[in-house]
């Protein structure tokens, strides 16, 4: 974990709320030189009373939902920002009191002291792109609960779920046939018309994604592709979940954020378990663990290769290196400008 380095003389915690927010100006000696709460997140009357210390100021929040437009605010107003990663908070959170106006202290503390944990503050620029794919993964998942929802209500009347397939209205069809009771045959329109709906839905989002993919990130775009098991989706997926690679020192770092490798717990010398599983990035973590999935079903090097792993480590472990590697090949690719070589993965060792 990066700590950030303040080096201002004045340092602002804020706690960030829908409605409101608690701010603590502090200087360089912990002393309180402005701790008030801020109704309505009026950010114009933030600036007026902070206006005789923001000549040199900077501004820590936690990485809560909403911060989106108090870094947006700050980078306009030409004050420094950090995002601070609310995991690694633990001095905000293991206090006997907890409250926001204790909460933008220990902030506006932990800033003077470099002891903020600092997490990536995604540009605004490329922030309604990445809105827009999550919206298409969540229309996906709402999808294929509802298809999932058809299939169970014809086992529960004891009839066998009809495949789906690409035709939806031929889907349709067979599924109303297996009903005499006419309720059953509208609950069962009711959720077919839905998942249309959706397809129609994920089919506009996926082509805007594509243009916006090929339009801005076309080289990169292309060269995920070249990945066995990474299709548009994923690709997708990795090129914005990740922003740019040169945001990573190492690839070690890359694969931790990509919840991909676990932290340690170890004491006097001895490692006492694994931590930090959760932290890093889900969305990345998915795309990895699927492209693993995908890759070995026929690619005439990796197949065998993957298999090899299942037999040494098993299939769930073996799964979790298959991703691993795939994401420090994605690494190196982006960073040097190359195509996909399974020679080189296979090559590594087991």
């Amino acid at each position: 974990m990066k700590y950030y380095t303040s080096t201002t003389e004045f340092n602002c915690g804020i706690d960030l709320h829908a409605r409101e927010m608690y701010a603590c100006v502090m200087d360089r000696q912990g002393n309180k030189v402005v701790h008030t709460n801020i109704i309505g997140n009026d950010f114009a009357y933030f600036l007026k009373k902070v206006a005789p210390y923001r000549h040199s100021m900077t501004v820590v929040s936690e990485c809560t939902f909403n911060w989106y437009w108090l870094a947006d605010a700050c980078f306009e107003a030409d004050l420094p920002f950090v995002l601070a990663h609310a995991l690694y908070l633990k001095h905000i959170h293991g206090g006997k009191n907890k409250n926001d106006r204790i909460d933008s202290e220990k902030l506006a503390h932990l800033l003077r002291a470099n002891l903020i944990p600092q997490a990536y503050a995604y540009p605004a620029e490329r922030r309604p792109i990445r809105a827009l794919l999550r919206q298409r993964m969540s229309c996906v998942w709402q999808r294929a609960a509802l298809m999932a929802h058809v299939s169970t209500n014809q086992t529960a009347e004891g009839l066998k779920p009809e495949s789906r397939g690409t035709d939806r209205e031929d889907w349709k069809e067979r599924v109303l046939s297996q009903y005499a009771h006419p309720l059953h045959r509208l609950a069962a329109t009711c959720e077919i018309d839905l998942i249309r709906s959706y397809d129609l839905q994920i089919q506009k989002l996926e082509l805007e994604l594509e243009r916006q993919a090929k339009t801005h990130e076309g080289h990169a775009y292309t060269l995920l592709n070249t990945v066995p098991g990474i299709g548009r989706t994923l690709a997708l997926t990795i090129l914005y979940e990740l922003d740019t690679v040169d945001r990573f020192p190492g690839v070690k770092q890359f694969l931790s954020y990509s919840r991909l490798v676990k932290g340690s717990v170890a004491s006097a010398g001895k490692i006492k378990g694994l931590t930090g599983g959760k932290m890093g990035n889900a969305y990345l973590r998915w795309a990895f663990g699927e492209a693993a999935v995908c890759c070995k079903r026929k690619h005439p090097l990796l197949a065998p290769y993957a298999d090899r792993l299942v037999a040494k480590h098993g299939k769930f472990k073996a799964n979790a290196i298959l991703a691993a590697k795939l994401a420090r090949a994605v690494y190196f690719m982006l960073q040097k400008g190359t195509a996909f070589d399974p020679e080189k993965l296979v090559a590594t060792s087991l």
